[in-house]
């Protein structure tokens, strides 16, 4: 059993992935963390983007063994690698034409590294062919990421998640 945490402007009962920002590193759906504050800095971002009145982060539990036993589609990174830097590459830049990407909603979780704002740069040179796969690769592995997150892109895999607490944040 993980616990996991979504940060937001909202409270809510049922997610949606379907209301997840498109644009988003394993395509649109419904993201986690399972370190709360990751959570609250996003809870935050959001209500300061939204000029909303408060900041909550959503606490779930999951048993990963429904994943499997559930027959859901799972594509997990354990690692900065070219695979997961094609499919963050492919979803945030929408290239449905890639051989790997989430648009299409192929993967029902996806679990890996964040590749958050800080790292925009390093992606934008690499689709304009400023910089190389491996030079990327290399300065992320470097930087030495510590974020992870679970998307959610089905009904099946949101119904896994079981909501626990609302904090405000």
């Amino acid at each position: 059993m993980i616990y996991l945490y979504h940060g937001t402007d909202l409270e809510f009962d049922l997610p949606n992935p379907e209301m997840g920002r498109r644009g988003t590193d394993f395509g649109q759906g419904f993201y986690l963390t399972p370190h709360i504050e990751s959570a609250v800095n996003m809870a935050r971002r959001v209500a300061r983007r939204k000029n909303s009145q408060g900041a909550v982060v959503i606490c779930y539990s999951l048993d990963e063994n429904q994943l499997v036993s559930a027959g859901l589609r799972i594509r997990s990174f354990l690692n900065i690698e070219p695979g997961w830097l094609r499919l963050v590459v492919a979803n945030r830049y929408f290239q449905q034409d890639a051989p790997d990407h989430n648009l299409d909603k192929r993967w029902d979780v996806v679990h890996g590294f964040i590749a958050d704002d800080r790292i925009v740069r390093l992606l934008d040179a690499l689709v304009k062919g400023f910089t190389t796969e491996d030079e990327v690769l290399k300065t992320l592995r470097m930087a030495q990421f510590k974020s992870i997150q679970y998307s959610f892109h089905s009904a099946a895999a949101v119904s896994l998640l079981k909501k626990i607490e609302v904090k405000h944040v």
